[in-house]
């Protein structure tokens, strides 16, 4: 009976922590999305920036795409009544499709003043599509599919001039385009404001407010200048648990070779001693070549742009995944030291500035490499989380910012092996010689993997245990999906549990015997779960990720 109860308070902790994580909003992450530019024009010879990710309708035809001001609501005057639409739409938004929004808001500057009778009643739906697309002068705003969810936005508070104003909370509409099987973190999302008839009026039954385009009337005393600050802002809080960004080195340019076109990164490249060895190489060398006539510490750099992490977020997990360029013994031992480029949005790498000149993370790990390589073979650093902990937190750290790691080998002696390791970079070619086709191949260009949540689950959860509950060793840890190796302190029966990261159990597996166990998790999907388990008196718990 005294282990059930203790099991039960387990399960109870757990589930609470789960909960919290999702409900408490000091646990949330936040995504801050403007509208964008999407061309320039050019305007009595002034290029200016526009975008068509903010349009207005007026009844059933569209009425602008580049304008100062945005308009939604009704027009109720006898000779000319008009339903008034606005159509906004904000990109690159870094929620991924398990998340729980908390809560959201599209946050706008008004660009004329109003009283509190011109009330205006305004519903606001989502675009029910995986990835909006941008507005155009030959599609109507209304015409496109909208959510199921929808909220009611009756403006009837007094607006000042170039005032922030609030729209009620849309997280109802957020989610259910999240939901959706083809969303992807990192897509567009369009919001269609619209007003309704609301009979005859004397009084504007609509509200205006500043665009993408805003310009500052001098007339209202403004300065004539555009306010990128005044465009229209999305603004949202959401929960997750074990969402997985991955990413691998992309092209940055395209150069031409024996009249051949192609692609390029100089978001990968190496250094020999103090110079830069070569941005564009068909490999990266990371270690010490200790032959007495020619000692070299080798660096590499390597850059992944376009990270979807919020600013804060936990990371559970995160690690580089590289294809080895040549075969290697177990006596070939690299020292590599690995270190985070401490910057809110890491450059790509130049031949002019060296890859050990940039400021490093305070976080680092030595990567000792002494097992057998064979050819084009995959392998994984070890676990980078800390280093990628340190720069998300870092205040000017923004989802969808560039993180670069600096792969840097040491002086290991004079050496009759090569102490260092090569692997696939993107440009790489798998050489005739050693069997290969002559071909690039992307499959084998270095990659990062992270798993991230937005709350401390692992330490609310082993904190609120009493004194007897103990961690336990899981490995692999991350692991793949199919086999795992539990350590009991002691050779015994045992009962262990897995359950996904909102509490759900999965699976029962109950031992006879033995100190050190295989569990099977079977086809997981990739993400954080949790293991508890018993043996005697003894509990234990363990958080697992499945990459």
């Amino acid at each position: 009976m005294k282990q059930l109860l203790h099991y039960s308070w387990i399960l109870i902790v757990l589930l609470t922590s789960v909960s919290l994580q999702a409900q408490s909003p000091a646990k949330s992450l936040k995504i801050r999305r403007a509208i964008m530019v999407t061309d320039t024009i050019v305007d009595e010879q002034a290029k200016i920036a526009v975008s068509t990710d903010d349009a207005e309708q007026e009844n059933d035809e569209i009425d602008a795409l580049y304008d100062d001001d945005l308009d939604a609501g009704w027009e109720g005057a006898p000779e000319d009544r008009n339903i008034l639409t606005t159509g906004l739409r904000f990109r690159n938004l870094a929620i991924p499709k398990a998340a729980r929004i908390d809560s959201a808001f599209i946050i706008v500057y008004s660009h004329e003043g109003k009283s509190k009778d011109d009330v205006a009643r305004l519903s606001i739906t989502a675009d029910a599509s995986d990835n909006a697309p941008t507005f155009t002068e030959d599609s109507l705003i209304t015409a496109r599919t909208r959510t199921a969810a929808k909220v009611l936005w009756e403006v009837k508070e007094e607006w000042g001039l170039w005032t922030p104003h609030r729209t009620p909370d849309l997280k109802a509409l957020i989610q259910e385009v999240i939901n959706r099987q083809g969303w992807n973190a990192g897509n567009a999302m369009a919001f269609i404001v619209q007003g309704e008839d609301q009979g005859p009026s004397e009084v504007e039954n609509a509200r205006e407010w500043e665009s993408f385009e805003n310009i500052a009337d001098p007339g209202d005393g403004g300065d004539g200048q555009n306010h990128p600050e005044r465009r229209p802002e999305l603004l949202v809080y959401y929960s997750i648990s074990g969402a997985k960004v991955e990413t691998a080195i992309m092209i940055t340019d395209t150069i031409v070779d024996e009249e051949a076109k192609l692609a390029v990164s100089s978001d990968d490249a190496e250094q020999q001693n103090d110079e830069i060895d070569a941005l564009f190489d068909d490999d990266l060398d990371a270690g010490w070549e200790g032959a007495p006539e020619d000692r070299n510490i080798l660096t590499t750099g390597m850059r992944f742009r376009n990270i979807l992490i919020p600013q804060g977020a936990r990371i559970d997990s995160a690690y580089i995944v590289v294809y080895s360029h040549e075969g290697k013994t177990a006596e070939d031992v690299a020292r590599i030291t690995i270190t985070g480029d401490a910057n809110d949005n890491a450059p790509t790498f130049t031949e002019d500035s060296l890859i050990t000149a940039r400021t490093r993370t305070t976080a680092k790990l030595t990567w000792e490499v002494k097992e057998a390589w064979g050819l084009w073979t995959p392998h994984q650093t070890p676990s980078l989380k800390a280093i990628v902990q340190e720069l998300v937190n870092r205040p000017g750290w923004e989802a969808g910012n560039a993180l670069a790691f600096i792969f840097q080998g040491e002086d290991q002696g004079p050496s009759e092996v090569e102490n260092a390791r090569e692997w696939e970079s993107y440009e790489n070619i798998a050489d005739p010689g050693d069997g290969g086709d002559g071909q690039n191949h992307p499959e084998r260009v270095p990659r990062l993997v992270v798993y991230y949540s937005s709350a401390d689950m692992s330490t609310s959860t082993r904190t609120a245990f009493d004194a007897s509950v103990k961690a336990l060793k899981v490995f692999p840890n991350p692991s793949k999906a199919g086999e795992i190796t539990l350590e009991f302190d002691a050779a015994a029966a045992s009962t262990i549990r897995l359950y996904s990261a909102n509490g759900q159990l999965i699976k029962t597996q109950r031992n006879d015997y033995g100190k050190q166990v295989r569990f099977q998790t079977g086809n997981l999907s990739t993400g954080v779960y949790y293991i508890q388990a018993n043996q005697g008196q003894d509990s234990y718990v363990q958080k697992l990720v499945i990459e």
